[in-house]
């Protein structure tokens, strides 16, 4: 790619990026979305920056496809400009690496010619803003390269859960990771309906009662005590929402389409792109195993818990080794969650672990292809545990080593969180589910307590509390 092509890409981003990113911040009314609370967190260190403290200069956002990191970059673009309309970058490295046929070196390079100086001698503050990073396979060495050169650079990127799981020693030292998840229910209604607020005091009360008491009884009266505000919230909800929510409504894309087929189409051209761009640049497949990845979703879809083994059975022509690499790269892509079975390590490798999609959103879009309309009430089940699991990953799974499991015996509980010297089993269903399961399996992990997750009234029967949807639904 000749130099001059790449100094007019540059010169064109800078000119259109302003309109460009508006269309991500609105609707086709012009009314502004609604930030979602991380806006807040990566403003916050913005200003930080502005007001001299500049250890940290580097923000990145990982996260799965469709999530709406764009929308997030977006919007803290336009929230700078036009105050630094002179001193601010958007590139797409998708855009550059599989269209332009170019880098992010060459690009920075060309930049620097644009504003007449290198980014050593940089008098002045300059924002660069970097969409999907991870295709550039040398992303990590030009973060680290720019913090190096310049002070006076602030960059925030988005890409795939690549940014934090390849980032180089030294590059962790350098840069702030803030995770996008898809929409929580109380952001969904909060974006959609304007329903709540952006600092709900009320989910980190549920969660501290939930996660952190010291046992049921605990538990029980913390959540008992949150009754009213609880009540509060659901106060003119219209409890259609919630299945709403576990259908589509964790996507961003949700939020402005009433047909539900349109959002369903929405959400598998995310799973095509996936697929087709992100799984490639997260690992080396051929093409028939490119191919097949889609029917390995599909099978995940229609029973949670994989055996290695069985799925390598079921898709003829995939090696167990290349089977074994596509789901990592899927969790790698936030398409999956995985939950390894509770207990030794060899009992980890022996039996089979349990994938959760990141988003229900996925695993309707996916069983609808079979299934059509009785999809969702087929798999309500599976739909709530995506949700748990979702919560439970966005609380604890950034940890080095993650708290989460599943007890892998016949009639187990479908969670167990192992906490500093803490054990939680939790059952997830719909319906006013019992609590065998749990029983069953507190008493062979010797676990505090136990939690049931249901359409059920609130109550405690021994060790075990069962926690309604409406209240699960407001963390």
């Amino acid at each position: 790619m000749s130099q001059t092509i790449i100094d007019q890409f540059v010169q064109n981003q800078i000119g259109r990026a302003p309109a460009l990113l508006k269309s991500y911040v609105q609707d086709d009314s012009g009314n502004k979305y609604v930030a979602r609370s991380i806006f807040g967190n990566i403003k916050n260190l913005i200003s930080d920056f502005q007001r001299g403290q500049r250890e940290i200069r580097m923000v990145g956002v990982p996260g799965l496809r469709g999530v709406g990191k764009t929308t997030l970059l977006a919007q803290t673009y336009l929230d700078l400009f036009p105050k630094y309309s002179d001193s601010l970058l958007y590139i797409s490295a998708d855009q550059v690496v599989n269209e332009l046929d170019s880098n992010l070196f060459s690009i920075f390079d060309s930049y620097q010619r644009i504003i007449g100086t290198s980014f050593e001698k940089l008098d002045h503050d300059l924002f660069i803003f970097i969409d999907e990073i991870h295709f550039d396979p040398k992303w990590s060495a030009v973060l680290k390269t720019m913090y190096d050169r310049s002070k006076k650079i602030f960059v925030v990127c988005t890409g795939s859960s690549a940014l934090s799981l390849q980032s180089t020693t030294d590059l962790a030292r350098r840069i702030v990771f803030e995770k996008l998840y898809p929409m929580s229910f109380t952001e969904y209604m909060l974006l959609k309906n304007k329903h709540g607020s952006k600092k709900p005091k009320l989910a980190n009360q549920i969660k501290q009662a939930i996660f952190y008491s010291l046992d049921s009884l605990q538990c029980y009266s913390a959540l008992s005590d949150l009754r009213p505000k609880v009540n509060k919230y659901w106060y003119g909800v219209d409890r259609l929402e919630i299945d709403r929510y576990l259908r589509f409504g964790s996507m961003p894309h949700s939020l402005n389409i009433k047909d539900e087929s349109k959002s369903q189409i929405l959400t598998s051209q995310i799973v095509d792109r996936v697929v087709e761009r992100d799984i490639p640049s997260l690992g080396k497949f051929d093409n028939a195993t490119l191919t097949s990845i889609k029917n390995i979703l599909l099978l995940i879809a229609g029973s949670s818990e994989v055996s290695i083994n069985s799925l390598a059975n079921t898709l003829k022509g995939i090696s167990l080794v290349t089977l074994i690499n596509v789901l990592e790269t899927l969790e790698k892509a936030e398409m999956l969650i995985r939950i390894y079975p509770y207990g030794s390590a060899y009992k980890k490798v022996r039996k089979p672990s349990k994938y959760h999609f990141m988003t229900p959103a996925v695993r309707h879009s996916l069983l609808s292809i079979i299934e059509g309309e009785s999809a969702y009430r087929n798999h309500k089940g599976k739909y709530l545990e995506d949700i748990v699991a979702l919560t439970l990953y966005r609380e604890f799974g950034v940890k080095l080593s993650s708290p989460i499991f599943y007890d892998s015996a016949k009639g187990g509980a479908d969670f167990i969180l192992s906490l500093a010297g803490k054990k939680v089993a939790i059952e997830v269903g719909h319906g006013n589910k019992d609590s065998r399961q749990v029983q069953a399996t507190l008493q062979k992990i010797k676990g505090d307590y136990g939690l049931v997750i249901s359409n059920s009234q609130l109550a405690q029967e021994d060790n075990i509390v069962k926690v309604p949807l409406e209240y699960f639904l407001l963390m």
